[in-house]
């Protein structure tokens, strides 16, 4: 019974100086000499995002224009009016516009 006690839950006199195994502080960082990664940080390039750069068109106040939804199909119950209205631009809101922003870098 004693053993497993012991075995259980070991005492101080089984390991006198018990120290963790590993000391974290003394440890080297290894440098692997053959490395894929480059130590050096590389500006990434900026590009635009393709499908926006097809959709939205920005105006010299940086402001973006698009065009309605509804007006290419399923439009028989419309009335001429509302087809007429479709067919014109609209601007974007403004939140919509700070997210274009980051997609077209170059607009």
């Amino acid at each position: 019974m004693s053993f497993f006690r012991t075995f259980l839950r070991p005492s101080s006199s089984i390991i006198p100086n018990s120290q963790p195994l590993l000391n974290l502080s003394l440890r080297q960082p290894q440098i692997n000499a053959f490395s894929t990664t480059s130590s050096t940080l590389v500006k990434q390039k900026l590009k635009s995002h393709s499908s926006s750069k097809k959709r939205f068109f920005p105006n010299a106040s940086g402001m973006f224009k698009r065009a309605q939804a509804g007006k290419s199909h399923l439009n028989t119950a419309f009335s001429a009016s509302k087809v007429n209205r479709l067919a014109k631009g609209v601007y974007v809101t403004n939140t919509q516009a700070k997210k274009l922003k980051k997609l077209l870098p170059f607009a």
